[in-house]
């Protein structure tokens, strides 16, 4: 479920400095995998797996177990290209937010973001759209710190985050994340989660013209329709938004997408799949990770993928993996030193 899933390098702004002021050489570690610090400012594109392993294999050259974070908090609006510049012309946080959750594609195919508010406190979630064999939890911190600093960079230097969420299981110090974010840090929770005060919402950002950030944000609406991942990865990343709440079935995600059921299945037959079919993938891909990668509880785990009961998701595991989950997260899981 990988195929496709294209993220801007620009995403990597300011990495080739870093490695550097770190004691490593920029330019045999971006050769590695086919990059030059000048692609770093470019409009090009890599898959997101490979993202992923160059950031974890910098980190373990490097012995910097929180360079995701760090690199994060380089970033600035203008490393998200044209998105970027929508939401510099927008008026409030929350008008951002919602360019964020239609535009994101434009820069990151791989993820989904998301807002709700709860009470005084607005969750800022974040979803992937793959969940591949490769250790990704330093492009999840990155993804989070850069948002933290996304927020920042468009709100003010007064902005403060009241906690932060991770799925997986820490890689660096406890301490060293309260200190970087400001505010009290969780693992092993049910999603990446930025929260931040609702106030933040109503902030007057003296955006452009309407008509001006409209334009904007049509020209990169059209140009994402033109240049679309398929109908089998968009049902994908809907199936992933929709685990926790139930709802990741046929007729939902069908609904979604302004289709009818049997539209739907045409379609996926037609790139030689079906719903069924990819909803099982995705939930066996998301439950081997974070088996592997976090310590949530099973019980957790299986509520998270939508399944109605314990004993049902570990008959559903064993099937497909010949093992009960307790059991494949004994023989596979990635320690963390820090995870106590």
């Amino acid at each position: 479920m990988t195929d496709g899933f294209r993220i801007r390098v620009s995403a990597l702004v300011g990495l080739d400095r870093l490695i550097e002021e770190l004691g490593g050489r920029a330019q045999g570690l971006l050769a590695d995998f086919g990059l030059t610090a000048e692609q770093l400012h470019s409009e090009q594109t890599m898959d997101i797996e490979e993202l992923a392993r160059l950031l974890e294999h910098c980190a373990a050259q490097l012995c910097c177990p929180e360079l995701g974070l760090r690199l994060g908090a380089r970033q600035d609006l203008t490393m998200l290209g044209e998105l970027g510049m929508v939401l510099r012309r927008c008026d409030t946080p929350e008008q951002a937010l919602k360019a964020v959750r239609s535009l994101m594609a434009f820069h990151n195919q791989s993820e989904y973001w998301d807002h709700r508010l709860h009470g005084q406190l607005l969750a800022i979630h974040r979803f992937d759209n793959f969940h591949g064999d490769t250790d990704s939890r330093q492009y999840k911190e990155l993804a989070i710190s850069a948002c933290y600093r996304l927020c920042q960079d468009l709100i003010g230097p007064d902005f403060r985050a009241a906690r932060v969420d991770f799925a997986h299981a820490p890689l660096s110090p406890r301490p060293y994340y309260r200190d970087h974010f400001g505010c009290e840090v969780m693992f092993n929770q049910p999603q990446d989660t930025l929260w931040i005060p609702g106030a933040f919402l109503r902030r007057n950002l003296h955006g452009s013209p309407v008509g001006e950030r409209q334009l904007l944000a049509r020209q990169l609406s059209q140009r994402l329709a033109e240049n679309g991942q398929g109908r089998v990865a968009q049902v994908g990343g809907l199936i992933q938004q929709t685990l926790g709440s139930g709802q990741a079935n046929i007729d939902h995600v069908a609904g979604l997408l302004g289709l009818n059921r049997r539209t739907l299945q045409r379609q996926l037959k037609a790139q030689g799949t079906e719903f069924r079919t990819l909803l099982s993938e995705l939930r066996m891909q998301s439950a081997c990770w974070h088996l592997r990668y976090s310590n949530m509880e099973v019980t957790l785990l299986a509520e998270i993928l939508g399944y109605h009961d314990l004993s049902a998701f570990s008959r559903a595991f064993k099937r497909r993996m010949g093992e009960s989950p307790q059991a494949w997260r004994s023989a596979n899981r990635r320690e963390s030193p820090h995870s106590i």
